[in-house]
């Protein structure tokens, strides 16, 4: 008894799409992952009326509302600051580094941070938001 095969039948699958969404979801990754490192972070942008715009650099420093401090959203002891700034920027062409303190926390407390950046060779960026300037008195 000879047992025929049936013929397969050729299925298509277009893929030309794939590589687009692909694209996509790689631009959305990229875009969120800035966020998602420091989404867990609580402090509070500074307002002033005479901040200017800036192009979200790749190595973020966060002080905030409770004092700690965060390299790129992970807990960072302030006296190792200066020489993970340091391998962070060491290779690359744009060397700033983007500080964002909390807007009720005292210079004196991230005084010593500005100057660890300025001795890791980095170029500070201050963040804050546009807005009307906070009250006198603050």
């Amino acid at each position: 008894m000879k047992i025929s095969r049936r013929k397969r039948s050729q299925l298509f699958i277009p893929i030309a799409s794939m590589g687009d969404i692909a694209f996509l979801l790689i631009i959305f990754f990229m875009l969120t992952s800035v966020f998602l490192q420091e989404a867990h972070l609580d402090a509070a942008p500074a307002r002033s009326v005479d901040i200017d715009e800036l192009s979200e650099s790749m190595v973020s420093v966060v002080l905030d509302s409770s004092g700690n401090l965060w390299l790129q959203g992970t807990a960072c002891p302030p006296d190792s600051l200066e020489s993970a700034v340091a391998v962070l920027i060491a290779h690359r062409e744009d060397k700033t580094v983007m500080l964002k303190v909390d807007r009720d926390r005292p210079y004196r407390e991230y005084g010593d941070i500005m100057m660890a950046l300025s001795e890791a060779g980095a170029e500070i960026a201050l963040i804050g938001t546009r807005g009307s300037a906070p009250e006198q008195g603050r």
